[in-house]
């Protein structure tokens, strides 16, 4: 399924975070530009869908 948690952008939060909360995580990707790579994160839950879905290996 094209869902957060099966994608490899996908980095839960540990229990020990500030901001934990049951299936909340992060989505992590990395960009580049003329300037070079960058990353980009923004919160997100492990059953939201994306358009930018990359499947664990």
């Amino acid at each position: 399924m094209i869902i957060c948690s099966n994608c490899q952008s996908f980095f839960e939060l540990p229990k020990d975070a500030d901001d934990y909360a049951e299936g909340k995580g992060d989505c992590v990707r990395e960009e580049k530009d003329e300037k070079g790579k960058f990353w980009l994160s923004k919160s997100t839950q492990e059953n939201s869908t994306c358009s930018l879905f990359k499947a664990k290996h």
